[in-house]
Order: structure tokens, then sequence, then C-alpha cells
């Protein structure tokens, strides 16, 4: 295939089960010839969904993809409880809820597993499993887990911002639940089905996850990976989108026609000159990354920093 080396942007992928987030990037490296791509948000190798990769120089503004939340689609299952969290675990433990108990369920329209999953909504602490693709040391910690090497999981803080319950039934002699979870980046859906599962006193674990959404982003407009071999092959580049739609989460100010030219050319500026703008933004977040726009369109990506006594304004990034 002949290299197209030049291809720089954001593509959205429809990671298909089975395949590590590193893979994909892999395989995306392989399909456009090119050496250089990353991508935000790992998806754990079970689930499936949307996968945000940068291609070329566009890996730049991965960094502003890094705090977005996600939405996910899930099944979990309840009476049950897997090594792994998942499907591809092996029974470890877990209870099948007794005639009792599916009666006072069926009764209630499963409101005892409703208001187990309604108290999860709000800022939560998880553990990952070990079986999760969260970094130990550089590695995925499921590298530790299929070796039989035990790491430390830190305990983290997350956000639940909603989980809707689309349907609860049995199947397989467990009771299955179809939810969609939004979140903050960072939460682990699997832990958060065995949390339920714990609360519930029965077990429970992923049955099936499917990433539906990441900031702005909608599996909608994502591409399966032989969708862009295809097209590459056609020399279809219909796939990539401006790097600059990965700074569509950012909060934003307007600035002035003279602003903005101070801030491409690198112009030290004072940050009282933006104090109406900023303020409110830097209060509540003192790191904050803001989008100065001109006309609608990206000028730069500034901060706030304290020097030698003074607060000024900084460019990150500036866009021609």
């Amino acid at each position: 295939m002949t290299a197209v080396s030049d291809i720089s942007g954001l593509i959205l992928v429809d990671k298909p089960e089975g395949m590590t987030s590193f893979s994909v990037v892999s395989r995306i490296r392989r399909i456009l010839g090119i050496k250089k791509a990353g991508h935000a948000g790992t998806l754990d190798p079970f689930a499936t969904g949307l996968l945000t990769i940068a291609a070329g120089q566009s890996t730049r503004v991965l960094r502003y993809l890094e705090h977005d939340g996600k939405t996910y689609r899930a099944t979990m299952g309840l009476g049950r409880i897997t090594s792994t969290g998942d499907i591809e675990g092996e029974t470890i433990g877990g209870r099948i809820p007794d005639d009792t108990e599916r009666n006072a369920l069926s009764e209630t329209n499963y409101q005892q597993i409703k208001d187990a999953i309604s108290s999860m909504v709000g800022e939560i602490t998880q553990v990952p499993s070990a079986y999760s693709a969260i970094k130990i040391a550089g590695r995925p910690a499921y590298d530790y887990a299929r070796k039989g090497q035990e790491v430390e999981i830190p305990s983290r803080k997350v956000t639940i911002h909603e989980i809707l319950v689309h349907r609860i039934w049995e199947e397989e002699g467990e009771i299955r639940v179809d939810m969609t979870v939004s979140c903050s980046k960072g939460t682990y859906i699997r832990t958060l089905c065995e949390d339920i599962g714990q609360k519930l006193g029965w077990g429970g674990y992923c049955v099936a996850l499917r990433r539906i959404r990441s900031g702005a982003f909608d599996i909608e407009n994502a591409y399966t990976l032989e969708a862009i071999e295809e097209m590459v092959k056609a020399g279809d580049r219909a796939f990539l989108m401006d790097e600059k739609e990965a700074l569509s989460s950012l909060p934003s100010i307007v600035v002035s026609e003279r602003e903005a030219r101070d801030l491409r050319n690198g112009k030290k500026l004072d940050f009282y000159i933006f104090k109406d703008r900023m303020e409110t933004i830097v209060e509540q977040d003192p790191d904050a990354r803001v989008l100065a726009l001109w006309e609608d369109r990206p000028v730069a990506v500034i901060y706030v920093e304290d020097q030698e006594g003074e607060t000024l304004i900084r460019e990150e990034r500036v866009f021609a």
C-alpha cells in the first residue's frame, strides 16, 4: 500500500471486541502508512465502541481529550462474580437470588435493583479491577494479572452523572440489566457492576460493554477499521476530522482582533486584560486550559501563570 504519511487529524474508530486499544492504534498506523499515532481514553479488550485516535501531528491535541466525560451502554449480570469482573473470567463466587427474593423483585418491578443502581450516582470511590487497562508502572494491570503477578491498584474518586436502566430480565439463571452510564473520565464500568452486585449481596459482573460517547464525539460518527482501510485504498479521507475538533470541550472566551494578533505573536499579556472573561473559569480550575476565539476561529489555547509576581496569560498552542 502506498504510504500516506502526510495524514494528520482525528479519527473516530469503532473498536472491535478482543483488541487492545494499543492494537487498534498499531493497525491504524499500518493502514495509513504513518509512524505517529495515539489514542485518548483506553478501552479494555473485551469492550467495544468509540476510540478517539489522533494521527500524525495531531497527537499534540490528545491532551485536550483526557478529561472528557464518557457514556457507555452496558449489560450487567447479577448473581455471579468472575475472576476478571467481565464475561471472560471464571466464576469465583456469587449467589443467585432464591425464589422468595425473585418473587419480591417481580412484584416491585425490580425496585431493589433500581435502588442499588441509583445509589451509585454521584461521586464514588472505585478500586479498578486487576484485569483493567489502568496503567501500573507503565503497563496495563491486566498484563500483571494474566502472569499471576499481584500489584497494588490505588483507589480513585470518580463521578457517575446518570444511569438509565432500559431493561431488567432473567437469562441463564442470572438477572441481567441493560443500562446506559454517563460518567467522568477514569470510571471503570466492570467495577461499577461488581460494586452494585456486592451492594445487593449477590455479586455482579459486566456481560457486555460499549462506549457510545466521549466528550463531544459520538459512536454514530465512528468507522470500523475495515471501513477505514477500504477508504484509504480508494483515496477517500472522509474519516479524518480536523484536530481543532479536540478543542470543543474546552472552556472558551472571545478575544478581539488585536488580542488574537498578540497571542499568535507570543506577546507577553497581563491577566488583567482577560480577567472579566476568564476569572470564573480560573476560580473553578486554576490550571484550566482555555480556548481563545476570534470570529469563531481558534486562536490559541491559553492558561494563567504566575511569574515573578505577575499574573500572565501564556499560550500553550497557537493556531495559524
